[in-house]
């Protein structure tokens, strides 16, 4: 006769329901609000005030959203799309370059100005984006860069939190034996680094990657200090102005733009839909970039 199963005692069932009353609570708080934006983006500005805020919408009320947002000067969204790809891409494109040896380099070799240099990175890590943006903005400057895909690539890039993530992966989760191995062999620093190092980094570029995505694609600030040519916006400048110039928001500009506010919910979609579709594409990877560190070996 099987023996019965024993009933968890109090004190760990009352753990597992606030466990579960959180994780309740954080999905309603954050779910609501996307739950809201898909559903408004099916209505029209009446049924917007009219209606229940979860009320289903029609496929021709967002086919007419979409024709007005498309539309309005020759589909200029689609070049600010196309500009976002590109300064993204880019930018975490060259952070990957300069990111991975930066932290291999601190995590396997020690030299003069080591700490220094991993202060100076936690330094930069806790800066607001806001405190370095003149900076960077008079840097470009100087070298001709405003107005321009260089330059925001350029900028886009200055990434710290990326070298220290690729210093504390390398630091945990590299084999020293395979380092000392191929330093007997002759290997020097850059063959360590591009035949040993790089080809066990795939959890660590994925990780990468990711935030440095999620930084660049929502980058709001510093590309309205770099740039001021609306052919060379990003996407979220671009609809950040075209919305607040129409009156969508209920800002009292006479505009004969039809742009209002389920064109504006549209547009946030636009804007928010990479990222989710990236961080959803990604979580194999994530979850082995963030646990990587977990065990020393």
């Amino acid at each position: 006769m099987a023996a019965a199963q024993k009933t968890p005692p109090l004190n760990a069932r009352l753990g597992w329901f606030i466990v579960w009353l959180c994780l309740g609570l954080a999905f309603v708080f954050y779910a609501t609000p996307i739950l809201w934006l898909l559903l408004a983006a099916f209505r029209d500005e009446p049924t917007l005030f009219s209606s229940g805020p979860f009320s289903l919408g029609r496929f021709e009320m967002l086919a007419q959203t979409w024709h007005n947002l498309t539309t309005y000067n020759d589909f200029q969204i689609g070049r600010w799309a196309l500009n976002s790809a590109i300064y993204t891409i880019g930018g975490v494109s060259l952070s990957l370059v300069a990111v991975l040896p930066a932290g291999f380099i601190l995590a396997t070799y020690d030299f003069a100005l080591r700490k220094t240099i991993l202060v100076l990175t936690l330094v930069a890590m806790i800066t607001p984006n806001t405190v370095v943006a003149l900076p960077i903005f008079l840097q470009m400057q100087a070298f001709g860069l405003n107005n321009s895909y260089l330059g925001m690539i350029i900028a886009t890039a200055f990434f710290p939190f990326g070298v220290y993530l690729a210093y504390i992966y390398y630091a945990t989760s590299l084999p020293n034996g395979l380092i000392d191995a191929a330093r007997i062999d002759g290997a020097s620093r850059f063959e360590v680094f591009s035949k040993v190092a790089l080809p066990l980094s795939k959890p660590l570029i994925a990780l990468v990657a990711l935030f440095s995505f999620l930084a660049n694609w929502s980058n709001y600030f510093l590309a309205f200090v770099l740039l001021t040519k609306d052919e060379l916006y990003s996407l979220p400048i671009g609809l950040a102005v075209l919305v607040s110039s129409s009156g969508a928001l209920g800002n009292d500009v006479a505009s004969d733009i039809p742009i209002n506010k389920p064109e504006a919910i549209v547009a946030a979609i636009l804007v928010i839909a990479p990222v989710l579709l990236l961080f959803l594409a990604s979580q194999k990877y994530v979850r082995a970039g963030t646990l990587s560190g977990a065990e020393k070996g």
